[in-house]
C-alpha cells in the first residue's frame, strides 16, 4: 500500500454548513500542477437566497448545477496549472481565496452560500530527480 497525504475537512465543520431548503453541490476534478503531482480535489458548495427573495427554499434547477460545476472545475484547473504543489497548498489553505473566487464567478448562475475545499488527495507523484529538491 502506498502513502498518499491527503487534507481532509472534519465532519463536523463541514455539517455546520448543511441546512435544509437548500441545493447541496459537490464537485470533484483531477488536477496536474506544474511540477508533476496529479491531485484530486473535492469541492462542495450550498446555494444561497439573494437578498430581495421572500421564497423560502433556495433550490438550482439541474442545468444550473451542471453550470456551477462546469464553473467550479475550470477556476481550479486554470488555478492548479498555473502552480507548482507547495504554491497550491498555500494557496488552498488561506481560506478565502479560492472560495470567493468560485462565489464570485457562480453568482451569476445562481448565488452560493457556502464554497468549501472538502478535501485533496495525492494521486500521483512526479518521479525523482537528484537534480531538483521540493522543500515543503
Amino acid at each position: 500500500m502506498t502513502n498518499f497525504h491527503a487534507m481532509d475537512m472534519t465532519r463536523d465543520r463541514l455539517c455546520q454548513f448543511i441546512k435544509k431548503w437548500q441545493t447541496l453541490i459537490d464537485v470533484h476534478c483531477e488536477v496536474k500542477t506544474q511540477d508533476g503531482y496529479v491531485l484530486r480535489v473535492f469541492v462542495t458548495a450550498f446555494t444561497g437566497k439573494q437578498p430581495s427573495q421572500a421564497r423560502k427554499t433556495s433550490y438550482a434547477q439541474q442545468q444550473q448545477i451542471k453550470l456551477i460545476r462546469k464553473k467550479i472545475v475550470e477556476i481550479i484547473n486554470k488555478e492548479a496549472t498555473s502552480s507548482s504543489l507547495a504554491d497550491l497548498v498555500a494557496k488552498l489553505n488561506h481560506i478565502d481565496q479560492f472560495p470567493k473566487a468560485i462565489s464570485k464567478a457562480c453568482q451569476f448562475i445562481y448565488p452560493l452560500s457556502a464554497v468549501l475545499i472538502r478535501k485533496v488527495k495525492t494521486l500521483k507523484k512526479p518521479k525523482f530527480d537528484s537534480n531538483t529538491s521540493v522543500v515543503f
